[in-house]
């Protein structure tokens, strides 16, 4: 009779670890954009580069060797890493759930009882086997490796949002570094003007031809200017001390690299965006990440709906003994096996009040993925939408530029000549400088705003770099 009790229930669990409970599913308008197109247009540039090959097609090797720098050893990226195995050894240790657990034992005793009679020494000794299985009948614990495998799925995808991130920061540094040398120049190539005027004006007040305030306006522009400069280096300073942190190079190997090029920001360089903003949202990693906690979450529920049903283990053990009492002795071996059925029958309500949660969990994460997409494409919108004003605003302040040049040759000649005063001159510098100051400022935003929509559309590193792993 039990052994056909065995066998009924061996059977029971064959035909019902076959069965799964349901996970809750998103539609798929629940995960696409509401928005079918881009409402912005799309940003031009006067280049265009494919989106995985973008840092390389700038042609800045100086930038180029900073960018590998800072992918090989980062705190941030070694953080995520490890995060990564983590992830895996759980997924590992999850899958093993799905087999049998086997055990050794083995005992030796020696031991003498007073009370006894003889008082004789006893020597006992055993060793065995024994064997646990948790037949996962409703799929429970495919369901939890199915939990950590898309929580690894997360960890990576955050691996290579760190590369991301990292690369855009260092090229932002490397920006405003060749920004405030390009303003340095042209700060000290001014103030080199004006120390001259300086010097002019006080020879012109030695022969009478200049007065007192004409010398302190011209000193006061001289300063003006040199203070100007010391702000300059100041951004340059702080600028390589930003990346040798992102770096992890010396200072000195930092200064190195950035003597070998050229003290002026590189040339704007744009990359196409697909039409659709479903395949563009898809690629950014916060939204990946969102979706495998809403496949975390489903799994939590299906294990929820499993702690309610029955459970159904198997147990087996061997073991072989002898014991040796004087002259006695005894030899022997023992054996058991059979099932445990496990039902869930009164828990005052908390095995469904968990399911319930769960299922709330769920929705929650639903609701954070939709979140994010939609923070995802306003956040493109607005970047192109900021790129294509920078574009106009370049442009516009390009003849800005062109036109103070003119102006202030005019005024510099007239000056000379006598036709024009210290005044008049200090004037067309000042709007020259502040023109030229904020072209430098609004190309050094516009490749910033380039590099900000790089990450805004998922942003990918080379391959290579990410096989490093």
């Amino acid at each position: 009779m039990r052994h056909r009790l065995n066998l009924m229930l061996i059977a029971v669990s064959a035909a019902l670890s076959a069965c799964a409970v349901n996970l809750p599913q998103p539609e798929p308008a629940q995960l696409a954009p509401q928005e079918k197109n881009w409402q912005a247009s799309s940003p031009s540039a006067a280049r265009l580069a494919e989106q995985k090959e973008w840092w390389q097609s700038w042609n800045d090797p100086v930038l180029d060797t900073l960018l590998n720098a800072a992918q090989q050893a980062n705190p941030t990226l070694e953080f995520a890493q490890a995060r990564i195995r983590e992830a895996r050894a759980k997924a590992y240790s999850a899958k093993s759930y799905l087999w049998p657990t086997v055990g050794a034992t083995a005992a030796g005793t020696r031991s003498k009882n007073g009370l006894l009679e003889s008082g004789k020494m006893s020597n006992d000794g055993s060793v065995g086997l024994d064997a646990n299985w948790e037949i996962d009948l409703w799929g429970g614990i495919r369901i939890a490796t199915q939990s950590i495998l898309a929580d690894m799925a997360a960890r990576e995808v955050e691996w290579h949002d760190a590369q991301v991130s990292i690369a855009a920061e260092t090229a932002n540094a490397y920006v405003a570094l060749r920004a405030y040398q390009a303003m340095a120049d042209i700060v000290a190539a001014d103030l080199e003007s004006r120390n001259r005027s300086l010097q002019l004006t006080i020879d012109k007040e030695r022969v009478g031809l200049a007065s007192p305030v004409d010398v302190a306006l011209s000193d006061a522009s001289s300063a003006d200017a040199t203070a100007q400069l010391i702000e300059m280096n100041e951004g340059i300073a702080m600028s390589i001390k930003a990346l040798v942190a992102l770096t992890g190079l010396s200072e000195l190997e930092v200064r190195a690299q950035i003597n070998q090029g050229e003290r002026q920001l590189p040339q704007p360089l744009g990359f196409a965006i697909t039409a659709l903003p479903a395949d563009v949202i898809t690629q950014r990693h916060d939204v990946r990440i969102e979706a495998e906690k809403v496949k975390i979450a489903a799994a939590d529920v299906g294990i929820a709906k499993v702690a309610k049903l029955p459970s159904l283990s198997l147990f087996g053990a061997i073991s072989i003994g002898r014991q040796e009492t004087g002259s006695l002795e005894l030899n022997g071996t023992s054996w058991s096996f059979g099932p445990t059925l496990k039902l869930p029958i009164f828990n005052a309500g908390r095995l469904q009040s968990e399911q319930e949660a769960a299922q709330a969990r769920y929705e929650q994460a639903l609701a954070m993925y939709q979140q994010k997409v939609r923070f995802a494409v306003r956040e493109v919108e607005q970047n192109m939408v900021q790129l294509d004003s920078s574009n106009q605003r370049v442009a516009a302040t390009l003849r800005s530029v062109a036109g103070y040049q003119k102006q202030q040759d005019a005024s510099n000649a007239m000056w000379k000549a006598g036709s024009a005063s210290l005044f008049d001159l200090e004037i067309s510098r000042r709007f020259l400088l502040s023109a030229q100051t904020k072209q430098i400022s609004l190309q050094r935003e516009q490749l910033a705003l380039w590099i900000s929509l790089y990450k805004a559309v998922g942003g990918e590193w080379p391959q290579a770099a990410s096989e490093q792993k």
